[in-house]
Parts: C-alpha cells; structure tokens; sequence
C-alpha cells in the first residue's frame, strides 16, 4: 500500500486509524480541519502527512492531496453538530475528489444507526441482512443513511471499490457511556431495559477493522463491527460504577417507556425517548452478531468487556488528572 488517507483523522475514531496503520508501518495522509487538532506526537513521525484542510469547501485541493492514495478511510462526520455540513457536504465533496484523483478504493466508517430494527422481532439477531430505514429517527442517522446512499451510488457511477463498516455504539476514554443503556439525570442513571445485549465496538475494534478493510482494494461490502463480548445493560452499568457514576440506578422496564412512547404524537419535538423510532432503535432487546466481521476481515484478540472498561476508565482518569 503505498498510501492510505484517512478524513477526520483527529476525531476519535480516525486517531485511533491513524494509530493501527502506523503500527503496521503503512504510511498515513491525515485529513484534518486545522493543524492545532493533530495530536503533538504526530509531528515525530515521518509516516504521517498531516493535510489541514475543510472538507466542505471545494473539492480541487482534496483531489490533488489523495493523488497517489490507493484507499481513503472516510470517518470525517459530526455526531451532534450541523449535519448537513459536515457529514453530507463533506461526503459530497469526498466523492467528488475521490474520482477526480481516481482514488481505487473507499472504506466509509458506517453506523448501526442505519438499521431499522423495528422489522425485527424482540429478542432476536441483528445481521447484515436487516433492513436499513431512518424515518422518524435522529437528524445523525438520517445523515448516516444519506451518506451511505451517497457513496454506493457513487460507487456505482463511477467505479470505485467501496467498503462500509456499519460500527456498534464506539466506546473508549472519553466516550464510555452509552445511550443505549439509559437516561442520565444528575447522579442517577435511569436505565431502561428490556433485555438483549449492547451492541458496543471498542475504539481499538473499530480503528482495527477500517484499517483492515483499507487493505482489501477490491472492497470487502458491508460489515457490523461489534465486540465479541457484548454486555448487557445491568452488567454495563456493574463495571461503569468504577469511575464513580450513577451514584444510583432505577431501573424501568422497557414495556413502561414503550407505553409512554406509544400514548405521545411522534413528531420531530418531542424528546427522543418518547419518540418510537428512537426508543426502540436504543433499547429494543436484540443480540448482535459479528460472524461474518471476523470471516471477512479476521480473527483479533480481544479481552473481556470489564477488563476493557476497567483499563479504559484508567486511562480516562490519567488523561484527567493534572
């Protein structure tokens, strides 16, 4: 591979990429929006080409900095911002620059939140083979729905190979909690449960993964990325206590929220909780299975969900401490 560039490589999942492929010693062009976001340590290493540059603006200089790139890693996105902007302009003009420098080949960082999975029975399995569909859902996975749409339809059109890693809800220092399991309110967590599992990708899962897919130039398709060890919600919460939070826990069950849910007019302003789409998108009861992420892209290592949660709340307490 003679250069594999990544967008949003100062965002919490494009450093950890930056990260695996410089630990396989593959050479790293590095998008980010402005140069004082690159991590210090970057400006040490010879293998990485920091390009300070926004995405949403014209295409031409993003063609010129990929000429020569075999694979864009494509995490740049915003969770909670202007999603327009900067997750469906940005992809716009990724694939714009993306045929214009004749880039072969795109791994495009995808979301769980695509799924429909009110069209799953409760207590049953997500795969690959659910059915996507966003309507009702948050203004982020209507933006992940597009920008899929976007890039397979570019694909398409203009011939580029295209692997979208369909990512759990990623986790790590600084982003250990999970809206999956509940409500915050002050010390309380009101966690809301039904049953199932937490469909979690560790940061280092995730990076791992995108950085593999990158090496397969003819594409990989799509794949869920997910831990091996999936916790429920009371077990999430038993080792999230380390760091100190929920002080205490209420427990409602998922049918109390549902009737809530069902007794509200669905419209855009009600709190997400009390909207269907969203709550059953958090909450309903289902497993998750990554069988197929490990027949396509390999077996890794990976330690058990409360030795991972108990080294990450380590390393987020001596990130914090002065």
């Amino acid at each position: 591979m003679t250069h594999l560039a990544i967008t949003g490589a100062a965002g919490f999942i494009g450093r950890h990429c930056v990260a695996e492929a410089r630990r396989q010693n593959i050479p790293v062009r590095a998008f980010v929006r402005r140069l004082e976001s690159a991590p210090p340590d970057w400006k040490a290493d010879s293998g990485i080409t920091v390009v300070a540059l926004d995405l949403a603006q014209s295409s031409d200089a993003l063609a010129d900095a990929l000429k020569g790139v075999q694979t864009l890693i494509h995490c740049a996105a915003t969770l909670s911002g202007d999603q327009i902007r900067d997750t469906l302009t940005v992809s716009r003009r990724v694939i714009d620059a993306v045929v214009a420098a004749d880039v072969p080949h795109v791994v495009l960082a995808g979301s769980f939140d695509v799924y429909d999975v009110r069209q799953l029975a409760d207590h049953t399995v997500l795969t690959e083979a659910c059915p996507t569909g966003v309507e009702g859902r948050t203004d982020y996975a209507n933006a992940k729905h597009a920008q899929e749409t976007m890039f397979d339809d570019g694909a398409a059109l203009y011939g580029f190979a295209l692997s979208t890693l369909r990512l759990g809800a990623v986790w790590g220092p600084e982003h250990l909690f999970n809206a999956h399991v509940g409500r915050a309110v002050s010390s309380l967590l009101m966690m809301i449960d039904g049953g199932g599992t937490l469909p979690l990708c560790r940061v280092e899962l995730a990076a791992t993964m995108l950085v593999r897919a990158a090496q397969t130039p003819t594409g990989v398709g799509i794949v869920n990325v997910v831990d091996d060890d999936l916790p429920d919600r009371r077990r999430f919460v038993t080792a999230f206590r380390s760091c100190g939070w929920p002080k205490a826990t209420m427990r409602i069950p998922l049918k109390v929220w549902r009737l809530f849910a069902s007794a509200t007019p669905g419209i855009g302003a009600m709190p997400g909780l009390l909207r269907t789409p969203i709550l059953e998108t958090r909450h309903r009861p289902l497993t998750y299975d990554n069988a197929h992420m490990h027949k396509i892209l390999g077996p890794v290592e990976m330690v058990p969900f409360e030795a991972a949660m108990q080294a990450d709340i380590e390393r987020q307490q001596q990130a914090e401490a002065p």
